[in-house]
């Protein structure tokens, strides 16, 4: 492993297998794997929740990356926010987004965007409000915030859930 400091998160519509993808990369890396576990607790309830994380985590998590250069795999981030705000039409602050990301991207960090091709038969712990087609929207939002942001974007195929290839894909990404 590098010394180089190592940010990468994965990013994406449900039912892509971001965890199991990024936590075998970060034993391959030795790198720590970050999920936010209370994410799910507020997302139908309290939506403000990912606004305050933004304003207020967000930055204080950032600061503690740029002091220690620690290195992380974080299982969604502020992506999350980006793309769901959108769907659901809910709240939230663009100068905060525009502010993180230009710091992650200051920081190097690379974000891997895994998906598929087709969202049918994807059932989500929200099936009623993730739906395959809320999902289909999901992914193609994915695709305008790989637009907009200024890290380096990955998107990642994983139809056949196959995870070494995945795995391979995404050292050849953060290669270069």
């Amino acid at each position: 492993m590098s010394l180089r400091q190592k940010i990468i998160v994965f990013d994406g519509p449900d039912g892509c297998g971001k965890t199991n993808i990024s936590q075998a990369l970060a034993s391959d890396l030795q790198v720590p794997y970050f999920k936010n576990t209370d994410e799910w607790k507020y997302f139908i309830d309290d939506p403000s929740y990912f606004v305050n994380a933004l304003t207020y985590g967000d930055p204080y998590f950032l600061s503690y990356l740029k002091q220690t250069g620690a290195s992380v795999i974080i299982d969604r981030w502020y992506a999350s926010e980006w793309v769901y705000s959108r769907v659901f039409d809910r709240p939230t602050r663009m100068d905060m987004l525009d502010a993180i990301d230009q710091r992650a991207a200051a920081l190097g960090t690379k974000i891997v965007i895994p998906y598929r091709e087709n969202y049918t038969g994807v059932v989500d712990q929200f099936k009623d409000v993730i739906t395959p087609e809320i999902l289909e929207t999901v992914h193609n939002t994915y695709a305008q915030f790989a637009e907009w942001t200024e890290c380096d974007t990955f998107f990642l195929n994983v139809d056949d859930e196959d995870l070494t290839r995945e795995l391979k894909e995404v050292h050849n990404f953060l290669r270069g």
